[in-house]
């Protein structure tokens, strides 16, 4: 009788997985879905077993819609249950001895950004052909590669395709993905609960490890420190390092030069900001993955209109789709020129921090060095944050970088530019003063 159960619920579950082809991500279909095992199918319920607590996150975060759908096709309507196998309950690296499996970051990887998904320009050619080159022969081409660029440039996007990538080749390897952010806090946890042991085995045995925003170490003595090690173990042994900053090695102060050396060694590659023909495509291509009605000419429009961020430039497609969707329209030129209207995003090309810089200072009456100076008196403070907030909407300025352009630290960019979002909603005078700058600029139709 037991035996008839699972042979009905491995059926019922081959049947899914082959409906779910086309519905969503190859790669999330080869590299987590199809490692979930069905182990119980009731009148109510089909139940999974994920191997990790990783991809079970990612599933119940994710895909349980769509399972769900492709279950009631095949039995009807059922809930469907996901948990951690019994071997899997362990940590959030599985291990087998010494050495993990498939040791993803939870909830960092997405499976959309893939190699197949990724634009690629004149502006990104040369770091993808580098992130091509490294995924396919990890530890050989290129160790590290540190990409380096703007917020909102593909940076991310392209160490998730070396991750999915590297996994599809050879689905047993250990690949670390996380941010240096998540790499701090999990030597301050094992450092707190004297676990150090474990945290190094588990960061030196994987055979890619990928961290991103490594800008956020500078300062940083501790984690420096065991991050130093563990590139040296890792690049003696022939494993692969990939690395992303905001800037490149040189420019990030604070920064060791022990670690900035290392990070020199292998290849360092830039993302620009993409043309105008890459930025079009980068719309149609996610319009064609979000299924957006999408005019070519509505494309172009946006791809004119923001020069800076493709993030932004996504999201705004993504806003537009939305409208569209709750008026039964497509996202035709007409849509995005209604919208243009109200949106008071990035439209010139030749801004950039000095230029914010000048006509800021301009605008308050007071002197380029007065920004950079340690005064807090309203008359510098004011214009200061406006110049901060300036460089994060138009220029995409990560908030480390903006601290020190200005010679503050990363936290007083956050509260200076959130000060001037909260006096923007409440203070009409302060808008138009704003906005004034921002037509100086060329950034406000």
């Amino acid at each position: 009788m037991e035996d008839r159960l699972t042979s009905q619920v491995e059926h019922v579950w081959t049947n899914v997985l082959e409906r779910l082809e086309g519905r969503i991500e190859s790669t999330a279909l080869e590299t987590i879905v199809r490692r979930l095992q069905p182990v119980l199918l009731t009148d109510r319920e089909i139940k999974l077993f994920a191997p990790n607590r990783l991809s079970l996150t990612y599933v119940t975060e994710n895909l349980l819609a769509v399972l769900r759908d492709c279950v009631a096709e095949i039995v009807g309507n059922r809930q469907v249950v996901v948990d951690v196998s019994p071997e899997g309950q362990g940590e959030l690296f599985p291990k087998d001895d010494a050495r993990p499996q498939k040791a993803i970051w939870p909830g960092r990887l997405n499976p959309r950004y893939t190699f197949d998904s990724f634009i690629v320009g004149s502006s990104n050619q040369f770091a993808h052909a580098a992130s091509k080159a490294v995924a396919s022969r990890p530890g050989r081409h290129y160790n590290p590669l540190f990409v380096y660029g703007g917020v909102g440039l593909g940076k991310t996007h392209l160490v998730n395709a070396i991750a999915f990538e590297v996994l599809r080749l050879n689905p047993g390897a250990a690949v670390a993905y996380l941010s240096s952010e998540e790499f701090t806090t999990e030597l301050i946890s094992s450092i707190r609960r004297e676990r150090m042991e474990d945290f190094k085995s588990r960061f030196r045995a994987v055979d890619v490890l990928i961290v991103d925003d490594v800008q956020f170490m500078a300062g940083r003595d501790r984690t420096q420190e065991e991050f130093f090690h563990t590139f040296n173990v890792l690049h003696s042994a022939g494993r692969q390092i990939v690395l992303t900053s905001d800037v490149t090695p040189h420019e990030i102060r604070g920064l060791e030069e022990r670690l900035r050396n290392r990070f020199e060694w292998g290849l360092i590659a830039d993302v620009q900001a993409p043309d105008l023909e890459t930025r079009a495509a980068i719309v149609e291509r996610k319009a064609e993955l979000d299924g957006i009605p999408l005019d070519h000419d509505a494309a172009m429009l946006l791809a004119g209109h923001v020069v800076s961020n493709v993030r932004e430039l996504e999201g705004m497609l993504t806003r537009l789709g939305a409208q569209a969707s709750l008026a039964g329209r497509r996202v035709s030129a007409e849509l995005v020129e209604e919208s243009l209207v109200r949106l008071p995003v990035s439209r010139g090309s030749g801004v950039n921090v000095e230029r914010i810089t000048s006509v800021v200072c301009e605008h308050f009456a007071v002197e380029p060095t007065d920004l950079h100076s340690r005064r807090r008196s309203r008359h510098v403070a004011l214009p200061r944050q406006v110049a901060m907030y300036l460089c994060r909407v138009h220029l995409g300025t990560s908030y480390p970088r903006i601290g020190e352009l200005f010679e503050r630290d990363h936290s007083t960019a956050i509260h200076a530019i959130s000060t001037t979002e909260a006096r923007l909603r409440r203070d009409p005078s302060f808008q138009e003063a704003v906005a004034q700058i921002e037509r100086t600029l060329g950034v406000r139709p």
